[in-house]
């Protein structure tokens, strides 16, 4: 019997200990509920200002887009006003130089031919600063056909070769004699992009060679641009194809555009292509 009290004893007390862990329980998960209670709050409060902040976003985007759509249509406008005047400079500077206004004498020619070439540079770009906002209004017409890709790449190598020797270079063109280099496309487009891609390669080039070439690969037509010039840092190459990012090539030849190879990049994805750079 007493052995039985002493149990019963030692029950009742484990059983008040147990209590007072109860107890102590029941106060911490009443602590964690208040402390979830104030988390749901400030997770509501965080809510209503990502709601504020979205809204805020997409108002400055709406803003964004009108102001894209501005600078594209005046663009195209200065673009359209600028050609008249610049068609008239080139075309009363070649009248002079052929002497339809009678003869030139040695010291004028140098300064009027400078004129010409000017008006040209300027005349191109005006047409790549068209050509921007059409792609970017999405008025960029392509006329598709299928043509040779060789004829024009060697052609264009071969005038731009008169160019390069001036600057003492030499422009080599080959293929891999796996002709015809039959591609669907845009002839006048898809010269701008051979254009660019050489005329690049002679601005950038001081000394050396500068290799265009065509090949075939599977059933895709390359063409490729190798030059000996200044070379593109790992850290330009990402932005090389957006407008107007010309990198350390800026401070080689002031007088590009900054946009020949986003064209390029352009022309040759609505062909279903791509550029690349290595």
């Amino acid at each position: 019997l007493i052995k039985g009290v002493k149990r019963i004893d030692k029950l009742a007390e484990d059983l008040g200990i147990s209590n007072e862990k109860l107890e102590v329980s029941n106060r911490d998960l009443g602590i964690s509920n208040k402390k979830l209670g104030v988390a749901n709050e400030n997770l509501e409060i965080t809510n209503k200002k990502l709601e504020v902040s979205n809204r805020d976003l997409g108002i400055a985007n709406e803003k964004l887009k009108g102001l894209d759509k501005l600078k594209s249509e005046f663009l195209s406008l200065a673009s359209h006003q600028l050609r008249s005047p610049l068609t008239a400079i080139i075309g009363y500077a070649s009248m002079i130089i052929e002497g339809s206004y009678g003869a030139v004498v040695d010291t004028q020619k140098e300064p009027i031919d400078r004129i010409l070439q000017t008006g040209k540079n300027l005349s191109t770009m005006v047409e790549d600063f068209l050509n921007v906002s059409k792609i970017e209004q999405g008025g960029m017409k392509y006329e598709k056909v299928s043509f040779d890709l060789a004829e024009i790449v060697s052609l264009m190598a071969k005038d731009l070769s008169i160019i390069a020797e001036t600057h003492g270079l030499k422009l080599v063109y080959e293929d891999d004699g796996s002709a015809p280099y039959t591609v669907d496309g845009d002839k006048e487009k898809l010269r701008q992009v051979v254009l660019n891609f050489i005329d690049n390669a002679v601005k950038y080039t001081k000394t050396g060679t500068i290799n265009v070439s065509v090949s075939r690969n599977n059933n895709k037509v390359v063409f490729a641009v190798k030059d000996s010039g200044m070379g593109i840092s790992p850290e330009i190459m990402p932005t090389l194809f957006q407008k107007f990012a010309r990198g350390e090539g800026g401070k080689v030849n002031t007088t590009g555009s900054g946009i020949g190879l986003y064209l390029a990049k352009e022309i040759a994805e609505a062909h279903d292509g791509r550029v690349w750079a290595e």
